[in-house]
Parts: C-alpha cells; sequence; structure tokens
C-alpha cells in the first residue's frame, strides 16, 4: 500500500495563544542553595501570586480557551499537531478570523489583560511520506487501544479512543476513512452490549465477551490494514527549495 492511499491534502495548523496581564508573581527565597551531604543541591523558595481584577482574569482565561476551540474544532490532533482537510480550508481561515475577533473584542474593552492568538499553516500533501507513516502508525495505535479496551470491557476507553479515531479519520484517504469508520462503528456497538448486558442486565461477562467477536475482528481488521501500511523511503532532495509555509495568518 502506497502512503498516497493513507491522507488527504492537508493543512498543518500550529497554534499558539497567549494571555498577559492582570496577574503578578512574587518569590521570596526562603533557603539558599546549598549542597547536602548527599551532594545534592537544594533550595527552597516561596511564589506568591497576585490578580488585580480576579472577575476579569477568570474571564480572559476562559475567552483564551475559546479562542482556540474555535480553530482546534476543524482539526484532528495528529502526532504531528493539528491537521487541517485542504477541502476545509475556507471554514478553517473563517474560524481563524472568529478567533482573533474574539481576542479583539476582549482587548478592547480589558482593563488590565489581553489575549492574543497566533496561528501558522502549512501545508501536507498526500504523498508525504513522513506524515503518512505519523498518521497511519497513530491510527494503529488507536485502533488497538480500542481492541485493549473491548477485552477488558471498559467503556469509557472504548468511547475515547472512537471519538480520537473519528477526528483522524477526516484527515485520511477516502478508502483509510472508511476502514476507520467501520473499526468506530464496532467499537460503540460493543460498548453499547456490555452497558446494556452487563452494567444494566447483570449478564455474565465472559458471555458477553464472547458475542463481541464480530466487533473485535472489525476493529482487529482495520489495525492490521494500517500495520501493513508501506511507507517507502522519500527521495533525496536536489537542492530544489521546499514549498513555502503560508503565514499570512500569523499575527505577530
Amino acid at each position: 500500500m502506497t502512503t498516497a492511499a493513507v491522507l488527504k491534502p492537508g493543512i498543518l495548523v500550529s497554534l499558539n495563544t497567549t494571555l498577559t496581564g492582570g496577574v503578578k508573581y512574587e518569590r521570596i527565597d526562603v533557603e539558599a542553595a546549598h549542597m547536602t551531604e548527599n551532594g545534592e543541591e537544594v533550595a527552597k523558595w516561596e511564589t506568591t501570586r497576585k490578580i488585580d481584577d480576579p472577575t476579569e482574569f477568570k474571564s480572559a482565561v476562559k475567552l483564551r480557551v475559546q479562542a482556540a476551540a474555535v480553530v482546534r474544532a476543524l482539526c484532528a490532533k495528529t502526532a504531528f499537531g493539528l491537521l487541517c482537510p485542504e477541502s476545509k480550508e475556507a471554514e478553517l481561515d473563517a474560524a481563524i478570523a472568529q478567533a482573533h475577533k474574539i481576542c479583539d473584542d476582549w482587548n478592547a474593552q480589558a482593563s488590565n489583560t489581553q489575549i492574543r492568538i497566533y496561528v501558522l499553516k502549512g501545508r501536507v500533501a498526500s504523498s508525504d511520506e513522513e506524515a503518512a507513516k505519523a498518521i497511519a502508525s497513530e491510527v494503529e495505535g488507536l485502533l488497538a487501544g480500542m481492541e485493549s479496551a473491548i477485552s477488558k470491557m471498559d467503556v469509557k476507553a472504548i468511547r475515547d479512543a472512537a471519538n480520537r479515531a473519528r477526528q483522524l479519520g477526516a484527515v485520511l484517504d477516502d478508502g483509510q476513512s472508511a476502514k476507520v469508520s467501520v473499526a468506530i462503528d464496532a467499537a460503540r456497538k460493543a460498548a453499547k452490549e456490555i452497558v446494556k448486558r452487563i452494567e444494566k442486565q447483570g449478564e455474565d461477562a465472559q458471555r458477553v465477551m464472547a458475542d463481541l467477536a464480530q466487533q473485535r475482528a472489525a476493529v482487529e481488521m482495520a489495525r492490521f490494514a494500517f500495520m501493513d501500511i508501506d511507507t517507502p523511503r522519500a527521495p533525496v532532495n536536489n537542492g530544489e527549495s521546499l514549498p513555502a509555509v503560508a503565514t499570512r495568518d500569523l499575527e505577530v
């Protein structure tokens, strides 16, 4: 299987937020640095935090998280960072603009605090060998986690892994995304059966586990498919420059 059949063209999103002002930290040295009998260096100090306006500061913290969430909602969290399908670039640009507006509106009226969001966009081609290898490995790990969670009848772990796999499915090629979807559906069905038959009806766990063989097999087949992905060595760079990173959304 080639890497071209793993990923959709995507946008790698580097996201950072800052909150400045409204809080001060004062450090008082309690015990100067000194050597112990064991040859360790030990020092002690106390740190005092002072918030000028606690209500404003808490609101600023909440809005900082909200601004970042607007952008993250369109991205899958991967080993590379946030990755958004290229087909959603217009939505991503609108989300970035909305996140900036959240910060700007707050900064225009806040007395003590300022929020900033910084977004850098780069391109990931569907043929990118390293990205394909990383994403395939991550998906395989999530599917393995689903298998383990089903075996342990850990409903929360099953659902958590399924949700994370669903996010990654958005950046996969349609064929690979379909395989992940089948595994996710099987895992969620297993979770429902565990809740219904064991937690609510009190059936024997071993009997229920035996009846979940089909769901476990579906997850296992999908995991093996990603384990078999072949990512050949990338060609040697011939001196040509790399594609430029899109920086129009970078706030400085």
